[in-house]
């Protein structure tokens, strides 16, 4: 194999990113084994991924047939952090673990499940992993590098469209199918795969001692926002209901309660993990790290409070309940299960009765975060020693500057409010 004269050694990417790893990355592209690879210069900025550190390497590839040309495989690597103490503040062999799972056995038996249907129009939307690995200190998950097919990521601080809205809410919808159908025709395989594979890496009572500090600042933030943009209004005292409760411990029954309409979500549905193709409809999730089993609300409420405008929703919100549900139903019927008895719509309005509020608990960490410029976000790499740190010591938020975001913030309140969701 042709070794390159670049800097980055396959060590400093992982010391378990070997050459048999770019082998067993040229053979799940299609190819027979890797004959030679280069990492480019990178351009990640320090917002582009919180709990790891990503690069990219193209690997050429000999062909299967002796008359093909060789094989180009662009691969974006996502690895746990080398410094330890950033990895024990942030837990990220906790989120590795869950998205090596979801790669390795939870999709796989969805796309397995989805393969036996032959559906016409098969869910597809997920980036193609190569490979993952995870043993809490080298893990790594190559996936297939999108921005050579012309995918980019939205902006996070202005948001986006009705359109690419109406795109993710569609995606989404066809997403949670897979889950229903399976659950319906395979049952004991489904619900092994749910309870077994998928953990809930955010909100949970172990993990309360890490978050609920953290919460705290971002209570104190909506409640500044909203004494500036709505001081002594009802639409105040209904958040300060909300925030009554012990909020942390409300997002971990929110998380946990399961019934016939929960499915796998996808978990982390803010901007960043949703990419537009530049010249078609086409789009894809990344990013599988709060990957949970609950219901399909969270990521529907999740997506429409930290990505969507007052403005977006007061003219479409039904337009996009009913790409997310349109997307649902037409799956449902491809995969040979009835969408009124598996999950009709007025089960979909139910469960937003029960768990909408879930975007509203979200909301207050990741429109805080979306606001943030690039010279605000910390470098992770600065924590000293070993031990795990306050995570609201190192990821520092502050009262929101603008009035247009702490508008984006409160008005999140307002529709959650008005369509009954904070009751």
């Amino acid at each position: 194999m042709d070794t390159p004269r670049a800097a980055v050694k396959l060590s400093d990417i992982s010391p378990k990113f070997t050459e048999e790893t770019l082998d067993e990355i040229v053979r799940n592209a299609g190819g027979k084994r890797c004959i030679s690879w280069k990492i480019p210069e990178t351009n990640f900025t320090k917002g582009d991924a919180y709990l790891s550190e990503l690069y990219r390497i193209q690997l050429t590839g000999e062909p299967n047939e002796p008359d093909q040309e060789p094989l180009v495989v662009n691969v974006v690597v996502k690895t746990i952090p080398k410094n330890v103490g950033r990895r024990n503040t942030f837990r990220s062999a906790d989120f590795f673990r869950n998205e090596a799972n979801f790669y390795n056995v939870v999709l796989k038996e969805l796309y397995r499940f989805q393969d036996s249907r032959k559906p016409a129009n098969p869910f597809k939307d997920v980036d193609r992993c190569f490979v993952a690995y995870t043993d809490g200190v080298n893990d790594f998950i190559a996936m297939d590098d999108l921005g050579q097919y012309g995918y980019k990521t939205a902006s996070r601080a202005t948001g986006v469209g009705l359109e690419e809205c109406q795109r993710c809410m569609r995606s989404l919808g066809r997403f949670h199918a897979l889950s229903l159908a399976m659950k319906e025709q395979e049952p004991d395989r489904f619900h092994e795969i749910a309870h077994q594979y998928v953990e809930e890496t955010y909100y949970d009572a172990r993990l309360k001692w890490w978050y609920n500090n953290f919460l705290q600042v971002q209570l104190g933030i909506a409640r500044d926002a909203m004494a500036r943009e709505y001081p002594g209004t009802d639409l105040e005292r209904k958040m300060e209901k909300f925030f009554d409760c012990d909020l942390y411990d409300h997002m971990v029954y929110l998380t946990h309660a399961r019934n016939q309409n929960s499915v796998i979500n996808h978990g982390d549905c803010w901007m960043p993990n949703f990419m537009f193709h530049d010249s078609t409809p086409a789009m894809r999730m990344i990013d599988f790290q709060l990957a949970r089993y609950c219901s399909p609300v969270l990521d529907i409420s999740f997506f429409v409070y930290s990505c969507t405008s007052q403005e977006l929703r007061e003219a479409h919100y039904q337009d996009l309940l009913d790409a997310y549900y349109g997307g649902l139903a037409e799956m449902l019927r491809d995969l040979g299960s009835d969408p009124e008895v598996v999950f009709p719509y007025s089960e979909l309005q139910k469960e937003l009765k029960q768990y909408a509020r879930f975007g509203c608990g979200m909301g207050i960490e990741s429109i805080p975060f979306s606001l943030l410029d690039e010279s605000d976000v910390p470098d992770l790499d600065k924590i000293k020693g070993e031990e795990a740190i306050p995570i609201e010591t190192i990821w520092i938020l502050r009262p929101i500057a603008s009035q247009a975001g702490r508008l984006r913030l409160t008005d999140m309140f307002r529709h959650a409010t008005d369509m009954g969701y904070l009751e």
